[in-house]
């Protein structure tokens, strides 16, 4: 299994919550074990705002969401437009 980590950190008026959503509702249109979406709670003041962790069964089902058209929709027009920083770090799961 192989495990997707982002973690953004957005502009002051991004809207975290409809951002969230809209990342969830990816499971609708793309065939994956696993994802959820965290919004930080604002104990660190230098976090970041959101971490998708989201579970794949192999690396050709990651490539697919990667360039999935929903995806890059989601990207185009819910994150990249409030994008401050990404991060991502994909690993083999035993």
């Amino acid at each position: 299994m192989i495990r997707h980590v982002v973690i953004l950190k957005f502009k002051d008026n991004a809207p975290i919550e409809k951002i969230k959503k809209e990342i969830l509702n990816l499971k609708n249109y793309i065939d994956l074990l696993h994802i959820e979406v965290g919004v930080d709670i604002g104990f660190d003041s230098s976090s970041s705002d959101l971490c998708i962790i989201a579970d794949f069964k192999n690396l050709d089902d990651l490539k697919t969401y990667a360039n999935h058209p929903k995806h890059i929709e989601v990207i185009n027009n819910h994150i990249k437009p409030y994008l401050i920083q990404r991060n991502v770090v994909d690993y083999n799961v035993y």
